[in-house]
C-alpha cells in the first residue's frame, strides 16, 4: 500500500525535489558544492512550516484580544496568510520525504485552522496510514470530527487515545468540553454525548490515568 502514500505526496508536492550544484571558480573550473539530502530538505521545509504556524497562532491570539473590527480583520488575514504559508512548506516537506508523517499531521492542523476540514482529515488519515499509532494525529483529527459534529468518530478517537496516550486523551477531552459548552441545544444526541463524557471523566479519575495534560494549541 506504500503507493497510496506516494501518490498523495505527489499530489501535495509544490516544488521540485532536491537541488544540486556546482559553481564556476575564478579559474574557469567548477567547484562541487555538497548538496543536501532529501531528508535534510524535508526537515528544512518542515521547520519553516512550524515557524509559520507559530506566527499564525500568535496573530490568532491578537484577533481574540483586538477591540476594533479593523484590527481583528487585519490579524485574521495575517493569521490565515501564515497558515497558508505553512501549508506550502509542509507540502514541500512531504514531497521530499513521502513518509514524513509529522509534516502530514501539521498539514492537517493548518488545513483545519483554515476551515478546510476535508483536506485536514485527508492529511491526518495519510499520517496515520504511515504511523497508525501517532497520537497527535488521532487527537487533531478528532477535533476536526468535532467541528463536523461527528460524535461517534470523536468518541472512538478518545477511547483509542485513552489506550495509547492519556495526555493526548486529556487534550481531546478539553476540546470536547469546549464543544459541549457551545452546543447547549439539549438535543437527545448532545445530551447522550454529555452523559458519555461524564462517565469517561469518572473512569479517568478512578484509574488516575490522566496525570498531566499539556497545553493545547490554539
Amino acid at each position: 500500500m506504500k503507493w497510496i502514500v506516494t501518490i498523495f505526496a505527489a499530489l501535495l508536492c509544490v516544488g521540485a525535489h532536491g537541488a544540486g550544484s556546482g559553481m564556476s571558480s575564478g579559474g574557469g573550473g567548477s567547484v562541487d558544492l555538497p548538496s543536501r539530502s532529501p531528508e535534510q530538505m524535508a526537515a528544512s521545509s518542515y521547520n519553516a512550516g512550524l515557524k509559520h504556524k507559530k506566527r499564525a497562532l500568535s496573530y490568532a491570539q491578537q484577533v481574540a484580544t483586538a477591540t476594533k473590527d479593523k484590527d481583528r480583520d487585519k490579524y485574521t488575514k495575517r493569521s490565515r496568510d501564515q497558515f497558508e504559508d505553512s501549508v506550502a512548506d509542509y507540502k514541500k516537506a512531504i514531497g521530499y520525504d513521502n513518509r514524513m508523517y509529522q509534516a502530514m499531521n501539521e498539514l492537517g492542523f493548518s488545513y483545519r485552522k483554515l476551515g478546510k476540514l476535508e483536506d485536514s482529515i485527508r492529511a491526518y488519515n495519510t499520517a496515520l496510514f504511515v504511523k497508525p499509532d501517532f497520537a497527535p494525529a488521532i487527537e487533531y483529527r478528532a477535533e476536526a470530527y468535532l467541528t463536523l459534529g461527528l460524535i461517534e468518530e470523536t468518541k472512538a478517537a478518545y477511547l483509542e487515545l485513552f489506550r495509547l496516550d492519556q495526555a493526548q486523551a486529556g487534550l481531546l477531552m478539553q476540546a470536547i468540553d469546549e464543544w459541549l459548552a457551545t452546543h447547549v441545544d439539549q438535543s437527545a444526541e448532545t445530551q447522550a454525548f454529555a452523559d458519555w463524557v461524564a462517565e469517561r471523566k469518572q473512569l479517568a479519575a478512578v484509574t488516575q490515568a490522566v496525570t498531566k495534560v499539556p497545553k493545547r494549541d490554539w
